[in-house]
């Protein structure tokens, strides 16, 4: 890693979801703060003088086309002066920076499925010392489920790693029901989790 003597000890990982994401700055200044994708829609202009790195590490076809009625996507990652990385360094994009993720890779297996899973792998590399967690949710009924398994397991590698990782109240990350717990289980619970099963099994047949 890269990390000196006068690398700021926290880092503020801030996601979209609404939830949270606003209390990040209710933090001190001079703390490192990311974001991701199309973050900056959802900020003022002080709020965004905020932010010391940004993240979007999708192929840039890919994005182009995702944000195609969104011009002002690829203008603001152009114009923004700080770092945002991707997933390789484009002339046009100033301040782009190729995302270091063979280095990252090398810390715990090339497993990622989601832009915030290489956000903290990232802290990892650099030696943080605490990840603070804003506006990042992935509740389990929610599109961003599928997600949070990998999080998680980056979550766990940092905290493997001594980093100390800090959610706001309300956030379900690594969070669940303790395992042999007695739990009272309803007709109708059973029955949501019999159709579960059922449309996992349609699925792979």
């Amino acid at each position: 890693g890269e990390a000196g003597a006068s690398m700021p000890r926290t880092v503020c990982i801030v996601g979209l979801s609404p939830t949270s994401r606003d209390l990040v700055f209710t933090e001190p200044p001079g703390v490192e703060m990311w974001s991701v994708n199309t973050g900056h829609e959802c900020f003022n202009q002080e709020q965004l003088a905020r932010f010391t790195r940004w993240f979007q590490v999708h192929p840039r076809a890919e994005f182009e086309m995702a944000n195609a009625d969104r011009p002002e996507h690829l203008k603001w990652l152009k114009a923004c002066g700080i770092p945002v990385y991707m997933e390789e360094r484009w002339e046009d994009i100033p301040t782009s920076v190729k995302f270091p993720r063979a280095e990252v890779i090398r810390i715990a297996g090339d497993y990622f499925t989601s832009s915030v899973a290489y956000m903290v792998g990232l802290a990892i590399y650099e030696r943080f010392e605490e990840i603070r967690l804003y506006g990042v949710d992935m509740p389990s009924d929610s599109e961003y489920f599928h997600e949070r398994p990998c999080l998680e397991f980056w979550l766990g590698v940092a905290v493997a790693n001594g980093i100390e990782i800090v959610t706001p109240a309300g956030c379900s990350l690594m969070k669940g029901r303790h395992y042999a717990e007695t739990v009272k289980i309803t007709s109708s619970h059973v029955e949501t989790k019999r159709k579960l099963y059922q449309q996992m099994r349609d699925q792979k047949l």
